[in-house]
């Protein structure tokens, strides 16, 4: 499926992110003494729109020729499975992996993972 705008990919990614929590959070589950984690998994977001889309029950016009296997978002939402958190795009550290940056947010988004720099001078054996 080809996504239509930015707001519809993000809400998209979100669908998936959101499949990956239920997955990890079945697995705790399997793994653990049978007890369901009773908080909501947090999944940070910096799409505003897909925020919206998630959140509003009501249905969104410009939302109706989204797949309805992306909606399923809403559903777990609503029942407190997943909260979605806003996160500023500039404080997305997951950027550092999918996006080409400049150097000043490459080497600010890397401070904020805890990954140091390797000096100059080191040289691999």
């Amino acid at each position: 499926m080809e996504a239509l705008s930015t707001a519809e990919a993000e809400y998209i990614a979100l669908s998936g992110a959101v499949q990956e929590a239920i997955w990890l959070r079945q697995l705790t589950l399997e793994l653990s003494s049978g007890d369901m984690p009773t908080k909501a998994t947090i999944i940070h977001e910096d799409n505003q729109s897909a925020m919206s889309l998630a959140k509003n029950p009501q249905f969104h016009g410009r939302a109706k020729h989204i797949d309805i296997r992306h909606h399923f978002v809403r559903d777990k939402v609503s029942d407190g499975t997943i909260e979605l958190n806003y996160c500023r795009t500039d404080d997305m550290v997951a950027d550092i992996l999918t996006k080409g940056l400049c150097n000043v947010s490459f080497e600010r988004l890397r401070k904020m993972t805890g990954v140091t720099r390797i000096p100059n001078h080191f040289t691999p054996k």
